[in-house]
């Protein structure tokens, strides 16, 4: 795959007043970006899908995807983060372009949902927030599943003391991409592997449960034959006074997506926890006196993601989820990376409390 990287100044838009709607752009025409987040966009109130762009060559593809919402589709990235006609940009491209892009983004003048990772280390997560901060604009991580309200209930049943002092977190997600495709996620060169995919996900659990960073982690990677990037792994992370994560995560196996909360009286397991499929959510507390589970019906967390942040953008609140979380997160899968490369020797995640807590209950 070819990168495009900016190649001419942003301009800034006028500011626009509070209440107007808030008009979108995609950076990506990818299969997931049209199945997923546009028509998330398109079905929130107050927003509008109005630009999407394709990487070069690709213009046709962003033609196909802009057509059913009456969008502009650019023929490359620069053009879209140009455009005055935008106000937030999208960002789901690979992963090594997401810190670039995020910053041009918000020279623009534009608020910035960027695509998990933010990162690949602690110091690009430095460079958008700094850019944030100078333009006066928003950036968030796009984690859809804290959105969904089987995370909430899950909050709710353990801050409630259902299992009494959570000591330890059991997270899993995996499903399988073909070995030797031309899927991203294989591309060492754009950041691809299992930890920067996936593996987000099961590391950020323990993590917004615990309310901050572990300690230190240790790591072993798998490597598919034929493949050039980290195909699974199996991680132990420790955040100190006995408290510990236990998690795994792969593209060569699967479907996996379960995670659980283990405390000193009893534990709460949520299966499909990336709701997967559209499936409900089922969330099983299970302590010595009794099993009980609940079903939490299904919605397009991809939806309640942009309704948070939208809301944020128009009543000039902070994101719902603070770049400090983000720093966080490069942070410890930079080190689960060193520690891999080590032979899974464990390494400190000097932690500076970044985070926004535990999740909200």
């Amino acid at each position: 795959m070819t990168r495009s990287t900016p190649s001419r100044p942003p301009t800034r838009p006028p500011t626009r007043p509070l209440g107007a709607e808030l008009r979108w752009g995609a950076l990506g025409a990818t299969a997931y970006i049209s199945g997923h987040l546009l028509p998330a966009i398109a079905r929130t109130e107050g927003c509008a899908l109005t630009a999407v762009a394709s990487r070069p060559g690709r213009h046709a593809r962003a033609v196909e995807v802009a057509k059913p919402y009456g969008a502009t589709a650019h023929e490359d990235y620069a053009a879209l983060v140009a455009d005055p006609d935008v106000d937030v940009v999208y960002i789901a491209l690979p992963n090594t372009d997401h810190v670039d892009w995020t910053v041009w983004a918000l020279a623009a003048g534009k608020h910035v949902l960027v695509e998990k990772p933010m990162a690949l280390g602690e110091s690009g997560v430095r460079r958008i927030e700094q850019a944030a901060a100078a333009a006066s604009r928003l950036a968030m991580e796009a984690f859809m599943y804290r959105f969904h309200p089987q995370q909430h209930r899950a909050a709710e049943l353990l801050a409630s003391g259902a299992i009494g002092e959570l000591r330890l977190v059991r997270a899993s997600f995996a499903f399988e991409i073909p070995g030797g495709s031309d899927n991203i996620r294989l591309d060492p060169a754009l950041g691809g592997g299992a930890t920067w995919d996936v593996g987000c996900y099961a590391v950020d659990v323990p993590q917004l449960f615990f309310g901050r960073a572990p300690e230190r982690v240790c790591a072993r990677f798998g490597h598919r034959a034929g493949d050039e990037v980290d195909t699974s792994a199996t991680a132990w992370m420790d955040f100190g006074d006995g408290r510990a994560a236990v998690v795994d995560y792969g593209i060569d196996y699967g479907p996996r997506a379960w995670y659980e909360l283990q405390g000193t009286r009893g534990t709460i397991s949520v299966r499909n926890a990336w709701a997967m499929s559209g499936e409900d959510g089922v969330v099983t507390v299970r302590t010595a006196e009794d099993v009980r589970t609940e079903t939490v019906p299904a919605v397009d967390h991809y939806q309640r993601q942009v309704e948070a942040f939208a809301r944020a953008v128009a009543e000039g609140r902070p994101a719902p989820y603070p770049i400090a979380a983000s720093r966080r997160a490069a942070r410890v899968g930079a080190a689960l990376v060193r520690s891999a490369a080590a032979g899974g020797t464990p390494v400190a995640t000097a932690d500076d409390q970044a985070g926004s807590g535990p999740v909200p209950a």
